[in-house]
């Protein structure tokens, strides 16, 4: 299973291979000072998500220390990171003809408010009043 996962079933068959239940695993992981909820343990476990962010990704090389497996063991089974964002999923092409039938239809006094506008929502700093 660790050769091959995928990662919740490897997890899953390791914790009980070692006879621990999560809330004892969660104890452990806190032991040692990785603040992981028992939620996310049990989500990781059951495929219902997976650890990606850096603080996971440590907690997971935890376990496989106290689940005595070899080092990388589970995190080489999450492989690349899940794309995320906010243009995931979305047909480039088609956004950008839809910008451009907005940027049409724009007057020649619209214009420079447009710009203004979509200036500011760029601008990592707020508005000032």
């Amino acid at each position: 299973m660790l050769r091959t996962g995928p990662f919740d079933e490897a997890l899953r068959a390791a914790i009980t291979a070692r006879g621990l239940s999560l809330e004892r695993l969660h104890v452990r992981l806190a032991e040692r000072g990785v603040r992981i909820s028992l939620a996310s343990l049990s989500n990781w476990q059951r495929g219902r998500s997976r650890p990606e962010r850096s603080a996971s990704l440590a907690a997971v090389r935890e376990l496989e220390a106290i689940l005595g497996l070899p080092a990388h063991s589970l995190v080489t089974l999450l492989g690349p990171r899940r794309p995320r964002g906010r243009w995931l999923g979305h047909d480039s092409a088609a956004l950008r003809k839809e910008l451009q039938t907005v940027v049409d239809s724009l007057t020649d006094d619209e214009v420079p408010t447009a710009l203004a506008v979509l200036r500011a929502l760029r601008s990592p700093d707020p508005p000032r009043a």
